[in-house]
């Protein structure tokens, strides 16, 4: 049979080419398809690694004031309590959780560190009764923003965890330490003032950080980032002189998709009154643009379907005329004795031999077709991008100053790592590289391509009897 196949490509050479143009154009377009697929699954998989897992818990300041009656003055004592937000930490879908708390502090032993804002003439004379230091106090230290996209670097000793708790310990920033001459292990004193009452309390360095972003430094005294201060939330309590307040709880989900359906069930379960408090699912960034890459995804998947359908039925039509011009040979082959599966096996190692040439070949030349609608796809979902980028993520009101800044640059990290992955720019382009999951995919769809135009048209035929065909014979 194979001996017969390779005669009658080399006898009909202009048939063998059409079919060999056809296959390749269907096993490129598919392979395009199939990498874009594969492409979008991939973005879709590392922006849900880098944004949007977290749920934050704090005082809706915002809803108060929309809800208060006219003159009414909004209460600044309104505050979580952990007994609220040990509520949901043991809920679905919350992976690891972190509570924070908020506040500021003087020290007699150490300074802050000036900046040119601090030494302006334009200062007011109540500038200089500033405090100097943000406190943030956290259960953990892990899993901090700054620290995770690697605005913040330790440079010495270690951060902050759960096993730092109801400890001293203390972590703070490079130029803190070098202007007041300190390194891991040191102590020095930190105060505030509660009720007429000073509280002195005593840290002990156990790492030192430094900030990696340029654009953080600059605002004076406890709002510059280099004077904050970060610690057990046990500390934070002592300084609010409160055991039982916190400003913020964040919940680290297991998926960002899960994201609405946690706050949904918080609601449910909680006793928590979300008119005063808020559950604020951080993932609007990433809904954003998942729903363009999913849209993405969802036209190479149709795109996908189409070419298969219609190459289809291009080559079915193709062959079902070769075959009525094939006629007398099958009538003739039918007549000595040969069986109506090997007359159907014969035509598929003809259409298989073309196949599997245009397949190797596609493997090349589908890269370039990939590139190229995948270039198509990011021009036209881009203008989408920018529109998301002009708007960004604003900063909840209720948010500490420290988190707040923090917030701010994780919020433009993430729009230039969306920007970069969606518009592709020349050096962080959409990756529609072959894999070889798509190899299999692309052999698995074009042998069935190849199944269904010869079975199709021969079916017709070979329903025949030898007499019939022969009778219709043609030319």
């Amino acid at each position: 049979m194979i001996k017969n196949a390779l005669l009658s490509l080399k006898k009909n050479i202009g048939k063998t080419i059409l079919l060999f143009v056809i296959i390749v154009v269907i096993t490129n377009l598919v392979i395009a398809g199939l990498s874009i697929q594969s492409a979008t699954k991939k973005s879709m998989d590392q922006i849900r690694s880098s944004l949007g897992n977290d749920v934050t818990l704090s005082v809706d300041f915002r809803n108060m004031i929309k809800n208060r009656k006219p003159s009414e003055a909004v209460s600044n004592e309104t505050s979580l309590t952990t007994t609220m937000v040990d509520s949901l930490k043991d809920l679905k879908y919350v992976k690891n959780y972190n509570y924070q708390i908020s506040t500021s502090a003087n020290s007699n032993s150490i300074s802050a560190v000036e900046t040119a804002s601090d030494n302006s003439n334009n200062q007011p004379e109540q500038a200089s009764n500033q405090v100097d230091f943000t406190i943030s106090a956290n259960t953990t230290m892990k899993y901090l923003d700054s620290f995770t996209n690697n605005n913040y670097k330790l440079t010495k000793g270690r951060l902050l965890t759960t096993k730092d708790q109801n400890t001293n310990n203390c972590v703070i920033e490079t130029n803190l330490a070098s202007d007041n001459d300190l390194s891991v292990g040191d102590t020095f004193t930190i105060t505030t003032t509660i009720n007429d009452e000073t509280i002195t309390q005593e840290l002990t360095i156990v790492g030192i950080y430094e900030i990696q972003s340029t654009n953080e430094i600059g605002s004076a005294h406890f709002n510059n980032p280099v004077n904050t201060i970060y610690t057990d939330l046990s500390i934070g309590q002592t300084l609010t002189g409160s055991s039982e307040n916190i400003t913020s709880a964040i919940y680290y989900l297991d998926d960002p998709e899960n994201a609405e359906a946690f706050v949904e069930l918080a609601k449910k379960k909680s006793d928590i009154d979300f008119d005063t408090f808020s559950l604020d699912a951080n993932n609007r960034l990433y809904q954003q643009n998942a729903s363009s890459l999913e849209s993405m995804q969802s036209f190479a998947k149709m795109f996908v379907w189409i070419v298969v359908i219609a190459g289809s039925a291009i080559l079915c039509l193709i062959l079902a005329l070769t075959i009525r011009n094939r006629y007398y040979e099958i009538g003739v082959l039918l007549s000595l004795g040969q069986s109506k599966v090997k007359i159907i096996a014969q035509q598929l190692i003809e259409v298989g031999l073309i196949a599997v040439v245009a397949f190797v070949i596609s493997l090349g030349t589908g890269q370039l077709t990939s590139h190229y609608m995948g270039n198509m796809l990011e021009s036209s979902s881009s203008s989408n991008v920018m529109q998301m980028g002009q708007k960004g993520d604003q900063p909840n009101d209720n948010q500490n100053q420290s988190d707040s800044n923090q917030q701010k640059n994780n919020t433009q990290t993430k729009e230039n790592f969306l920007g970069n992955m969606i518009q592709g720019p020349s050096n962080q382009e959409l990756d529609v590289s072959i894999t070889g999951e798509n190899v299999i995919q692309l052999a698995g769809v074009t042998a069935a391509i190849c199944i269904v135009s010869i079975a199709v048209p021969a079916a017709y035929v070979l329903r025949l009897t030898p007499r019939q065909i022969l009778s219709r014979k043609e030319g």
